[in-house]
Formats: C-alpha cells, structure tokens, sequence
C-alpha cells in the first residue's frame, strides 16, 4: 500500500489531499488532465501490520529510493466521497511503473509531467495471477500540454458545488497575476476545466482575470 503524504497547503486548509488513484483489477485505468505539479516523496517498504508506515527505502548507497505523485483531473466518481469532484493521486512508485511512465513521455519528446498534460494509465496484466504482490504490468500514454488542449476530448470537468449562497471569488495577491500562472490558465482552459480548477494550479489569477482569460480564448 502507497505511503500516506503531505502537501503543505492540504495541512494548512483542512485538507488531506485527492483520493488515491487505485488498480485493484486487470483493465482499472486512470484517464485525464493533470491539474498540479508533480510532488516528490521517498518510498518506503510495505508493512501489513503498518499500511504506509514501513520503513524508508534507500539504494545501497543511503540515498534515498524518491517518487512522485500528481494529481489528476478525471471523469471518476465515488459516491462515497462527499462532494467527489474527480482529482485523483497518481503514485508513481517502484522501477517498473517509473520506467513506464518515464518511456511515455519521453515518447513524446516532452521533458518531464507538466499541468495541463493529459495522462492515461492502465493496469493490464499481472506476472502472476493468483498472486496479489506480483509484478503488475502497465499501459501508459501520455499527452505534452499543449498537444492535449488542441486535441480536447478531456474528462469532465467536476461540476461545481451545491451552494445556497453566491461564491466569493479569492482575491489576487498584492503583487496581481504571474506571468507562470496566466500561461498555465490559458492551457487549462482550452482544456475545458473549471475555474475552480483552474485557480488551484494558477492561485494568483482573480475571477475577474480567468474571465478575461476566458472570453480572450472564445473570441
């Protein structure tokens, strides 16, 4: 089981982060836009009488054994979860998987897993069947952020949340919109997703700049 981590932002506001990404069966898939930076972690040893609280991996070196996650926009639903809005965390953890992932981009010609990029993920087979720790087996295809806007056809966007009471946009910092932040917005847009979205990877646009954004991209 994936070790549990941390974003600095999810333990200031109350927040655990997305629902994990899971593959329990041959053919579960993962599909849709990613929606934050990659974040890096060090894997640790699976522990059945401590879930994600096994002991740190490190090479023979010392070094640490690191992986990363990001966070996905998807179509996927889970009525378990109050107001499930889609984002699933990806681990991508263990050399098999890595190899994979890291072969899809580079397939591409991109550098590395970007905002606005679209990810697609299966789980297609495991080396033994009848053994749940075997090595499973992965289909990966990935979409640089550009090439993904003009393609469109992304997962819904998470539909808003039910509220009695107008939403109160979240002020720009003092110092207005980074230059970072409006190029990520106008990727995300043309993406299709939502402006609720949108302002988690792009924190310093105001409503009134995504909708500036917004009108600019329809026009």
């Amino acid at each position: 089981m994936t070790q549990q981590t941390y974003n600095a932002n999810d333990v200031l506001m109350g927040g655990g982060g997305a629902p994990t990404a899971k593959f329990p069966e041959p053919g579960d898939t993962l599909d849709g836009t990613i929606v934050a930076p990659p974040q890096v972690y060090q894997e640790r040893d699976y522990d059945p009488n401590n879930p994600g609280g096994g002991k740190p991996k490190t090479y023979p070196s010392g070094d640490p054994i690191m992986a990363v996650y990001v966070d996905v926009q998807t179509a996927q639903r889970d009525p378990s979860i109050l107001e499930d809005d889609g984002v699933r965390r990806f681990y991508i953890e263990g050399r098999y998987l890595k190899g994979d992932v890291r072969d899809a981009i580079r397939k591409t010609g991109a550098t590395g897993l970007e905002v606005g990029g679209r990810l697609r993920v299966t789980f297609t087979q495991r080396e033994d069947p009848m053994d749940k720790r075997s090595r499973k087996y992965w289909q990966v295809e990935y979409t640089p952020a550009g090439n993904a806007a003009l393609m469109g056809g992304d997962p819904a966007p998470a539909a808003p949340a039910v509220s009695t009471q107008p939403p109160t946009p979240a002020p720009a910092p003092a110092g207005g919109p980074s230059a970072q932040d409006i190029t990520t917005a106008k990727t995300l847009i043309a993406a299709g997703l939502t402006d609720d979205v949108i302002h988690t990877s792009a924190p310093s646009l105001s409503a009134e700049v995504l909708a500036a954004l917004r009108n600019a991209a329809a026009a």
